[in-house]
């Protein structure tokens, strides 16, 4: 089997800084005439730490350079995405590549230019990642289903281009599929059989004990409940078993 053809790839907010040409708010100084107070920060730079934002921009350019960049870093990790919007006030016009490659630091314009190649790569139909933990690479693999073995040129790792699993070495993929259509079909038998949802929240929940007062596993539920009739277990403690549904072999 040939080795595949691969693309790789490797694994408004308030600013305060200072520099040469900072002024601290409220102090005058005979150079502010040709200096601008940032929008954000509220400091005050040279003309040169300013620059035009987005190339659709309207508004003046009245954030600085170092404010701009953090303002695209913060939206990066933040969000993981790569759409990012001008943080001056009402404006929000989104960022273009250039604009990112021109006013973001190279730190910056680096970590966007791999979010942006990630975006596109996923995008691609014979793109996967590989299934190694530890590696984090990924991978255009350009056989497809007719070659599924997928070896990582990052970690040598193989994995399964057709499931995206780790590669299931002691079974053809016509297998594996038949396994893994069991097991999923024995997953939906044992929900079916021995969980409930939970009345509140609904997540399902399987019986570990033989008293049938359930509380609910989810910390932001705790809901408390008769696993037979499915009554609130508030309303039994304060009205005894009247409370449970007259079907309910504890009801009286």
């Amino acid at each position: 089997m040939g080795s595949a053809s691969s693309t790789s790839i490797p694994p408004p907010v308030s600013y305060g800084h200072n520099t040469s040409d900072t002024y601290p708010s409220g102090r005058t100084n005979n150079n502010n005439i040709s200096t601008i107070e940032c929008h954000i920060c509220i400091d005050r730079y040279s003309k040169s730490k300013f620059q035009k934002i987005t190339e659709k921009c309207t508004h003046k350019n009245d954030i600085c350079n170092t404010c701009v960049d953090k303002h695209i870093s913060s939206r990066m990790e933040d969000k993981g995405d790569i759409i990012i919007n001008c943080p001056h006030f009402g404006c929000g016009k989104e960022f273009e590549f250039n604009d990112i490659k021109r006013i973001a630091t190279k730190k910056v314009f680096e970590r966007y230019d791999t979010l942006a190649l990630r975006k596109v790569l996923q995008s691609t139909p014979e793109f996967r990642w590989c299934k190694n933990a530890n590696c984090g690479s990924g991978q255009i693999h350009f056989e497809g289903d007719e070659a599924p073995i997928m070896t990582c040129n990052a970690c040598k790792s193989k994995s399964c281009y057709t499931h995206d699993v780790p590669w299931h070495e002691d079974k053809t993929c016509t297998e594996y599929e038949k396994f893994r259509k069991g097991a999923d079909a024995a997953t939906t038998d044992y929900l079916q059989r021995e969980t409930k949802p939970c009345p509140k929240c609904g997540i399902k929940i399987a019986k570990n004990g033989g008293c049938n007062h359930m509380t609910c596993t989810v910390s932001s539920c705790k809901y408390e409940f008769c696993w037979l009739c499915m009554a609130d277990f508030n309303e039994i403690r304060k009205n005894g078993n009247k409370s449970h549904q007259p079907t309910c072999q504890f009801y009286a």
